[in-house]
C-alpha cells in the first residue's frame, strides 16, 4: 500500500481541516492511493480566451528626414506571439497553453485502452508547450 506518500506534494485535497478543497481525499472510496473516479481529476473547464498575436507599428510616411536618406517608406513594428490566455482554469492551474498541440498517440499519458481512435484525437499535451515570442522589425522601401 502506498498510503505513506500522502502530504508529500502540495495539493488542495480534502481533509477534515480543509473541507472546501478542490480535489478528493487521497484514497477516497477505494484503498491505497487510487481514489474512485480519480481519473476525472484531469478534466478541466475548457473555456478560455487567447490573444495569439499582437502587432503595434508606426509608418514613417512623407517625412523629410527619411526621404533625404533615399528611403521611400519606413515602418517600425513590434509583435508578440502567444501573448496571453485569459479565463482558463487549465492555464491557471498548470501554466500550460490550453490550445491543443498534439494528437492522442503522441502523448504518453493517453492509453491505448480508450474506445476511440487516439491517433486522430487532439489533446493538450505537455510535449511542446507554446512559446512566447517578441519580434522587433523595421521595413524600408527604397
Amino acid at each position: 500500500m502506498l498510503s505513506g506518500r500522502r502530504g508529500n506534494v502540495k495539493v488542495d485535497y480534502w481533509t477534515p481541516e480543509n473541507t472546501g478543497a478542490k480535489y478528493l481525499k487521497p484514497g477516497g472510496a477505494m484503498s491505497g492511493d487510487n481514489p474512485k473516479y480519480g481519473s476525472t481529476l484531469g478534466y478541466f473547464d475548457a473555456s478560455y480566451f487567447k490573444v495569439g498575436s499582437i502587432t503595434l507599428g508606426y509608418n514613417f510616411d512623407n517625412m523629410k528626414w527619411i526621404n533625404e536618406r533615399g528611403v521611400g517608406r519606413a515602418r517600425l513594428y513590434f509583435t508578440v506571439q502567444n501573448a496571453f490566455v485569459l479565463f482558463s482554469p487549465f492555464n491557471k492551474e498548470t501554466g500550460l497553453d490550453p490550445v491543443t498541440n498534439s494528437y492522442g498517440d503522441e502523448n504518453a499519458a493517453i492509453t491505448t485502452s480508450l474506445p476511440y481512435n487516439e491517433s486522430t484525437m487532439l489533446t493538450v499535451g505537455t510535449n511542446v508547450p507554446s512559446t512566447r515570442n517578441f519580434i522587433f522589425g523595421l521595413n524600408l522601401s527604397f
